[in-house]
């Protein structure tokens, strides 16, 4: 049977650093040998992944990606990826002389140092030497699983994973830590602007818009979009992580307009990030800030099945506030840290229709549309609290009327119980869902629970009367191990569970239990009315590169009204059916 495909798009530097993290996330739970793989797997890999053979005979396994971002923000990274490596230089056919200028390569962290000498072993054991091919075509196979995980099991990383390294410092932009190879066709780099060039941003709206009003560009983008469409024989839909604080919020309204205009029978699933680390040291930068988000997010809505905006920062608008406090967490306001934390959260949000044959995209964000509401927010327990020692049950009774989970999008506190909710626990097994029947001690509306599924259905069920609640129990944890960054407390053991003893000085958790639920809710309309009051005080006509860029005063003002509209989605239960 085919699997239920998704094509994932990245739209900015802030959506690559959370993307890299969830590929190495899915590609940490890879089972290489077959004698240990269960006989019903958690998450159905190809999905995501596409299989595929080049042209010298070796097997691929890559994302099915298109990754957008400036030039020079690769650093080592080669736009064509390492899987198809091509080293041959095109003849100069110049018969006069020729001066070579050669850039200087970026230094490699020790991480990446290391992620080399695994690969030119695997090079070596397999071709005698350390050339690479001569193509970088790539063709679709079938029934080559096993293959495929022959050839990383050759190349496998497992020391790497154990590996303690401390990248904190080394870090600066997200392939400095990818681990997973990805597809030539898959980076699509912007030429004309440069990353964290002060003298010509991508700081707004409208260079997006212009750069994909380059015909060229378009044609190129719609090129990689449909290599990995074409290939697909059940398309579900897409994903698409999306800064919308600048420039890439333009160039990814123009994407999902056209994945909504050609693909408008398939979900279109848009996160909108945002760093909580944004300079945000002068009126114009948040100005900036705020009017990028407005636009893009009033497209975002339009063109998207379901949008979910994420950050860790509590709100956005008027100032950037605190980072969100999560339990047994010691993160820094590092992109290398806080991308990390919504790339797990994103992980175990999607999983349901990643499951095989349980559900697809569609059912999801349908289910969510009702009345208008293509909005969403999502909350996390990350890592799920639960002491080595403890049941399910106990941990759930032990937080009372609190919520178990926090929410990652600004300015939803989530006050009210929600209209409905995807809610995921993954990691926990069975034999510690609850105490058994004969112990006194088990709260008498768990004590016919059987299983991890049975407790979270009737905890849903008791804590969330009149919400509409979906549960999903995953068996295998999050893989958390490196380059994942170092932001537990010492008392979360290697597994992820709460100990009373510390852990070794350079031991990293290896994989975390997680709790997610993904809501449409009313507190949704805080977000809107801050957002909506805050864009309402910025006169357009007195931020003339908006106008340059071909943002007119009828458009802003017609992004303002669909707030409005937005709002009144959420202030009304409505008929849920």
């Amino acid at each position: 049977m085919s699997s239920r495909e998704v094509v994932t798009l990245q739209i900015g530097h802030y959506s690559n650093y959370v993307g890299s993290h969830w590929w190495n996330i899915q590609e940490s739970s890879f089972i290489y040998d077959p004698k240990l793989a269960p006989v019903q797997k958690d998450i159905d890999h190809d999905v995501l992944f596409r299989e595929g053979k080049n042209l010298r005979g070796e097997v691929t396994y890559t994302p099915r990606l298109v990754a957008f971002d400036l030039k020079g923000s690769l650093n080592t990274l080669k736009q064509e990826g390492s899987l198809y490596d091509h080293r041959h230089q095109e003849e100069i056919r110049w018969t006069g002389d020729v001066t070579l200028h050669q850039e200087d390569g970026a230094d490699k962290n020790p991480y990446l140092l290391d992620l080399e000498k695994e690969e030119q072993l695997y090079m070596k054991d397999n071709t005698g030497s350390n050339n690479s091919q001569e193509s970088i075509d790539d063709v679709e196979i079938k029934d080559s699983g096993s293959e495929v995980k022959e050839r990383k099991q050759k190349s496998s990383d497992a020391g790497i994973r154990n590996k303690f390294y401390k990248l904190d410092d080394s870090v600066t932009v997200w392939s400095d830590y990818l681990r997973t190879f990805l597809h030539p066709k898959s980076i699509h780099v912007i030429e004309k602007y440069r990353h964290k060039n002060d003298l010509q941003p991508f700081d707004i709206y409208g260079c997006g818009q212009e750069v994909m009003a380059d015909y060229e560009t378009r044609i190129e983008v719609e090129d990689r979009l449909h290599f990995f469409i074409e290939e697909c024989d059940h398309l579900q839909g897409f994903h698409v992580l999306l800064d919308t604080f600048d420039g890439f919020g333009g160039l990814g309204s123009h994407v999902l307009q056209h994945l909504e205009d050609e693909y408008s029978s398939k979900g279109i699933f848009t996160f909108g990030l945002t760093p909580n680390n944004l300079p945000d040291d002068t009126p114009q930068k948040r100005a900036n800030r705020i009017l990028n988000s407005a636009i893009s997010y009033s497209k975002c809505w339009s063109n998207s099945s379901l949008f979910v905006p994420m950050c860790l920062a509590n709100s956005l608008w008027k100032t950037i506030g605190p980072p969100v406090q999560l339990s047994h967490l010691q993160y820094k306001s590092l992109d290398y840290h806080t991308s990390a934390i919504l790339a797990a959260t994103l992980d175990s949000v999607t999983s349901p229709y990643r499951q095989p044959a349980v559900l697809h995209m569609r059912d999801l964000t349908d289910t969510f549309q009702s009345i208008g509401r293509k909005m969403a927010s999502v909350s996390t327990s990350f890592p799920y609290p639960i002491h080595e020692d403890q049941f399910l049950v106990d941990s759930l009774m032990s937080i009372g009327n609190d919520l178990p989970w926090v929410s990652l999008t600004p300015h939803v506190k989530n006050t009210v119980n929600p209209f409905l909710q995807s809610t995921v626990v993954r990691g926990i097994s069975n034999n510690i869902a609850k105490r058994s029947v004969q112990d006194e001690r088990s709260p008498h509306q768990f004590r016919t629970c059987q299983t991890v599924d049975d407790v979270l259905q009737m905890y849903l069920r008791d804590r969330f009367p009149t919400t509409h609640s979906d549960g999903t129990v995953l068996r295998d944890p999050c893989k958390v191990v490196s380059p994942y960054p170092h932001i537990f407390d010492p008392n979360v053991s290697k597994n992820g569970f709460l100990s009373s003893t510390k852990r070794a000085d350079f031991q990293g958790v290896e994989s975390v239990p997680v709790m997610t639920s993904l809501q449409s809710t009313s507190d949704t309309v805080e977000l809107l009315q801050t957002l909506h009051t805050e864009a309402s005080k910025l006169n357009i006509h007195k931020h003339h590169r908006y106008l340059a860029a071909g943002i007119e005063e009828d458009d802003y003002v017609e992004i303002l009204a669909n707030f409005e509209t937005l709002q009144h989605c959420y202030e009304e239960p409505g008929d849920m059916g």
